[in-house]
C-alpha cells in the first residue's frame, strides 16, 4: 500500500485542548494520543513504584506556522507548577523534529519528576498489538518472539521501555507488514551524563541525575488503534526488565528532582515512511541515525598488527602441555590480575583451539617455540577427532585430570574441576540454585553443540587447504564431519542445534537444546561455508547440494522472518536460546558464501545476505555512551561507539566478537556499493580492539576482558554480589572474564580483512567504492527488497607465504 509524504496537522480536542496527526492524502497514520505525559514519584524510598502518579496533557496551544508547530502545554499539582514547549519541524518527506522544553515554575515538594509522550498508530482500519513488528536494536528484534505467542521472549511482557544505553541507534520502530510502513522514534540530543542511582536493594523508583531517558511501545485498551509508542525522561523500565533480578525480571525507573526556575530541554525525530521489509526499514533508520548521530571510529594507541602481536603474545603465555600429549590455549582469568582460574582446554565458543593455533602459526617462524606450541594444539586436536567416525570431539579437556568432558558451556564449567561428590554451589554460588535442574539434567549428557565442532573444524580445513604444513589427517577428520552432516540434515535443510556423541539430536532438557523449532534449529547456518569448502576440495557435489538446501532455510526461516537465535550458548534468562548479535552474523556469512560461491551464485542468497547484514550492522553502538565518573571504563576514556552488542536480554552488554562481521560487511558494501556498511565495519573493528593491555587494567599486554557494561545489568540481584567472585560488574565496568575466544576472533578478523581485501586501510577501502564502483544496478524488488546485479572489480588476494 503506497502513501504518499505525510504531512501534520492539528488536532482539535475537547475542552478546547489540542494534539498533532499526521496524514498521507487526508488519511491518518499517526496521531500525538499524550503530547506530555507528567509523572511524579521517585521519594517513598524502598516503596517506591517504577511507575509514578501521572498526569496526561495536551496541547492547551498550538501555533501553526508551518513548516514549524509549537505546542504548550501546562501544568498545576499544588506543589509543583510549569510547563512544556514542543517545537515541531519538518525535516524532510518523512522526518519530523520536537524539540522540547521543560520549564519549572514553583516545586515545594520532595518528588521528583518524569516527562513523557505517547504516539499512536492511527490507520483508518485499526491495528492490533500483533499486526506490527517491533524492533529496538539492539534490545528488540521482531518482538525477540521465537515461541510466536505475541510476547517478547524473555520479559514476557507487551508494554516494554528500554532505556537509551541499552539502544545503539537510541531508537525504537514498528514496521506494519501490509501498509509496508514504519513508524519510528530516535532521541535526537545524546544522552550526556549518567551516575548510578542513589536506592535501596529492591526500590524500583527513585531519584537520579542522569541524561538517559527510554523508548518503548505498549498497548492501549479500549481502542481500534492498540499500539503505543513511548518516550520518557529520564528513564523507566516498564513492566519487566533484567536491569535489577534475574528470576523477577522487576521493572525500575528514575525521576528528575526539580527546583523553582529551573529549565531543561532534550529532543526527539519521528520518521514515517515506506520499506518493502522490515530489514529494509530498520536499515533506513540505521542511515538516518548514523546521519544525525555522526559516529567517529575509536583512534587506536597502536596499529592493528601491533595488537594482534601482543594477543599472540598473551595467548602463548597460557599454553599448556601435559606427558599425556594433550596440548591446548586453557587462558580462563580475570584479566586485572592474569591468574589462571582453571586448566581447561575449550574447544569452539569460548575455546576456539584451532583457530587460536592458526593464527600463532602465522605469525611464527617455522619451527619457533611458538610455531611448535600451535601444532601441538592442533595434533591433539586432530588425535582426539580422528577418534570419533564423525570427527567430534569431547568440548572439553581438564589438564590437570588429563579427563576429556563435555561442555555445556560455561554453566557447567566448574563440573570440568570440581571433585567428585563437592558441594558444586562452592565453585558457582547462587548460580548453582537458579540453574540447578538444568546442572542436574546436563551433567550426565555428553555430547557436542554443532557450532563448537563447525569451528573447530572449519578452522583445521582452512589450514589444510591453505597451508604448506598441512597433513592429510586433517582433512579426514573435516571430511568425517562433513559425512556426519550429510547424513544427519533434515528434511527442511536443517540440523540440530547440539548432538550425542553417537551422533543422535539432543533434545532434552527442551529448555536447554530449544523449545521452539527456530531454537532447536539455530546453529544451522554455521556449517553452509564449511560445506562449501569440503565440496570445492573433494569435487563432491553432495557437500554443495545440502549447503544450498540449508541456504534456504537459513533465508527463509532466520533471516525473513527475523528468527535467527542461538549464536550465544548459555543463558541465564527466561528462555533458553537468545535472539543475539553472532547467529544473524552466520547467516549472513553463510548466504553471502553460498552467492560468492562459482557454483551456486543466485540472487536469492544474496539478497538475503543484504538482510542478514542490515541486521548485523544494527547491532553496533552508534554513540558514545555516558559511563559514570568513578567507573573503571569511565576513567580511562572508554568510548562504546563501534562496540557491538551481544544478546537482546542482555541490550547494555557489548563484547568484541563484533568484529567476526566486519570482512563480510566490507563485502556487502562492495556488491552493493553502499558505503554505510563499510563506516559500520570500520567503527567495530575499532571499538572492539581499544581495551587491550596494561593501560586498561589488565596484567599483560593483549589481555582483554570478555565484556563490558554500558547499561546496569542484574544490581539488585545475589548472584552478581561481590562476595560471590560474580560482583563488580555495573555499569561502566567489565565482566572480569578472559577466555581463549578473545584473541582467536580479533587476530583472525585482521588477517582475514588483509587477506580478502589486501589492506587494513577503510579510506582506500571507502575510495575504491565511491570511485570506482562495484555495481552497476540497484533496483527496488516488487516483494524481495533490495535486489542487485553485480559486477564485482575484486582487490587481488596477496600471494600465500605458506599459511594464510
Amino acid at each position: 500500500m503506497a502513501h504518499s509524504t505525510p504531512t501534520v496537522q492539528v488536532q482539535e480536542r475537547a475542552s478546547n485542548k489540542q494534539s498533532l496527526v499526521w496524514k498521507s492524502d487526508n488519511i491518518p497514520l499517526l496521531s500525538l494520543h499524550t503530547p506530555i505525559v507528567l509523572e511524579l514519584g521517585g521519594n517513598a524510598g524502598k516503596s517506591s513504584s517504577a511507575n509514578g502518579q501521572a498526569t496526561k496533557i495536551d496541547y492547551s496551544s498550538v501555533d501553526a506556522s508551518f513548516p514549524s508547530y509549537t505546542g504548550v502545554g501546562t501544568f498545576d499539582t499544588g506543589a509543583l507548577v510549569g510547563g512544556v514547549t514542543d517545537k515541531w519541524t519538518q525535516l524532510d518527506d518523512s522526518s519530523f523534529l520536537v524539540r522540547r522544553s521543560v520549564h519549572i515554575s514553583k516545586a515545594t515538594g520532595s518528588e521528583g519528576i518524569r516527562i513523557g509522550m505517547e504516539l499512536q498508530p492511527a490507520f483508518p482500519e485499526g491495528v492490533g498489538y500483533n499486526d506490527l513488528e517491533y524492533y529496538a536494536p539492539n534490545a528488540c528484534y521482531n518482538l525477540n518472539d521465537l515461541n510466536e505467542d505475541g510476547l517478547d521472549d524473555y520479559l514476557e511482557q507487551k508494554r516494554l521501555s528500554y532505556r537509551e544505553d541499552r539502544l545503539n541507534a537510541l531508537s525504537v520502530l514498528v514496521f506494519h507488514p501490509k501498509r509496508k510502513l514504519a513508524i519510528s522514534i530516535s532521541r535526537t540530543d545524546i544522552p550526556k551524563a549518567d551516575t548510578v542511582p542513589v536506592r535501596q536493594v529492591g526500590q524500583a523508583g527513585f531519584l537520579q541525575e542522569t541524561d538517559i531517558g527510554s523508548l518503548g511501545f505498549e498497548p492501549i485498551v479500549d481502542s481500534p488503534h492498540n499500539v503505543l509508542l513511548t518516550a520518557s525522561y529520564p528513564y523507566v523500565e516498564r513492566d519487566a526488565c533484567n536491569a535489577l533480578l534475574v528470576q523477577e525480571r522487576s521493572p525500575w525507573g528514575a525521576f528528575r528532582s526539580v527546583s523553582a526556575g529551573e529549565q531543561f530541554s532534550l529532543s526527539y525525530t519521528i520518521r514515517i515512511y515506506q520499506a518493502s521489509s522490515a530489514h529494509e526499514a530498520l536499515w533506513e533508520l540505521i542511515r538516518k541515525q548514523f546521519h544525525d548521530l555522526k559516529p567517529k571510529p575509536v583512534r587506536l594507541d597502536r596499529s592493528l598488527q601491533e595488537i594482534s602481536k601482543s594477543r599472540l603474545q598473551a595467548l602463548s603465555h597460557y599454553f599448556m602441555e601435559d606427558n599425556s600429549g594433550g596440548a591446548g590455549f586453557v587462558t580462563n582469568c580475570h584479566p586485572q590480575d592474569g591468574k589462571q582460574l582453571a586448566n581447561v582446554v575449550q574447544y569452539g565458543f569460548t575455546g576456539q583451539q584451532i583457530l587460536n593455533a592458526a593464527n600463532l602459526l602465522k605469525a611464527s617462524a617455522r619451527e619457533s617455540k611458538d610455531y611448535l606450541k600451535a601444532m601441538k594444539v592442533i595434533n591433539f586436536y586432530v588425535k582426539s577427532a580422528a577418534k570419533s567416525p564423525y570427527g567430534f570431539t569431547h568440548g572439553l579437556y581438564n589438564m590437570d585430570l588429563q579427563r576429556h568432558d563435555s561442555w555445556w558451556t560455561g554453566l557447567l564449567l566448574p563440573l570440568a574441576y570440581a571433585e567428585a561428590g563437592e558441594d558444586l554451589e562452592k565453585h558457582m554460588g547462587p548460580l548453582y540454585s537458579h540453574r540447578e535442574p538444568i546442572i542436574t539434567a546436563l551433567s550426565g549428557t555428553h555430547g557436542i553443540y554443532l557450532r563448537c565442532v563447525l569451528e573447530e573444524t572449519e578452522a583445521l580445513l582452512h589450514l589444510y587447504d591453505r597451508s604448506t604444513s598441512s597433513q592429510h589427517e586433517w582433512f579426514d577428520v573435516a571430511k568425517s564431519f562433513g559425512q556426519f552432516l550429510l547424513a544427519t540434515q533434515e528434511n527442511d535443510g536443517a540440523w540440530r542445534r547440539a548432538y550425542s556423541l553417537e551422533g543422535q539430536p539432543l533434545v532434552s532438557p527442551d529448555f536447554w537444546f530449544g523449545q521452539t523449532y527456530y531454537q532447536q534449529r539455530s546453529s544451522t547456518a554455521t556449517v553452509i561455508p564449511l560445506l562449501l569448502r569440503l565440496s570445492n576440495i573433494s569435487g563432491d557435489p553432495a557437500y554443495r547440494n545440502a549447503a544450498v538446501k540449508a541456504g534456504r532455510f537459513v533465508r527463509e526461516e532466520l533471516v525473513d522472518k527475523v528468527k535467527h537465535n542461538g549464536g550465544i550458548h548459555d543463558s541465564i534468562y527466561a528462555k533458553p536460546q537468545l535472539v543475539d548479535h553472532e547467529s544473524i552474523y552466520f547467516c549472513c556469512r553463510a548466504l553471502l558464501a553460498l552467492y560468492d560461491d562459482v557454483a551456486v551464485g543466485s540472487q536469492h542468497f544474496l539478497e538475503g545476505a543484504i538482510r542478514a547484514a542490515q541486521l548485523s550492522a544494527s547491532w553496533i553502538m552508534l554513540w558514545d555512551v555516558p559511563l559514570p565518573a568513578n567507573s573503571t571504563l569511565g576513567n580511562l576514556g572508554f568510548r562504546s561507539t563501534g562496540c557491538a552488542g551481544c544478546d537482546t536480554p542482555g541490550a547494555g552488554y557489548v563484547h568484541p566478537m563484533g568484529v567476526i562481521a566486519v570482512p563480510d560487511l566490507i563485502r556487502i558494501a562492495q556488491l552493493t556499493c553502499d558505503t554505510l556498511y563499510l563506516d559500520i565495519a570500520e567503527l567495530c573493528f575499532m571499538g572492539n580492539n581499544q581495551n587491550v593491555g596494561k593501560k586498561w587494567g589488565y596484567a599483560m599486554e593483549g589481555l582483554q576482558e570478555e565484556g563490558v557494561l554500558l547499561s546496569p545489568w542484574f544490581v539488585d540481584d545475589p548472584m552478581f554480589a561481590k562476595e560471590t567472585g560474580f560482583g563488580g560488574r555495573g555499569k561502566g565496568e567489565g565482566n572480569k572474564t578472559c577466555l581463549p575466544w578473545i584473541s582467536a576472533v580479533t587476530v583472525s578478523s585482521v588477517s582475514e580483512m588483509q587477506e580478502r581485501f589486501g589492506t587494513l586501510d577503510f579510506g582506500v577501502l571507502r575510495q575504491a567504492i565511491q570511485g570506482r564502483g562495484v555495481a552497476d544496478n540497484v533496483t527496488k524488488g516488487e516483494n524481495d527488497g533490495v535486489k542487485v546485479k553485480v559486477l564485482v572489480s575484486e582487490v587481488a588476494l596477496p600471494e600465500s607465504n605458506g599459511i594464510s
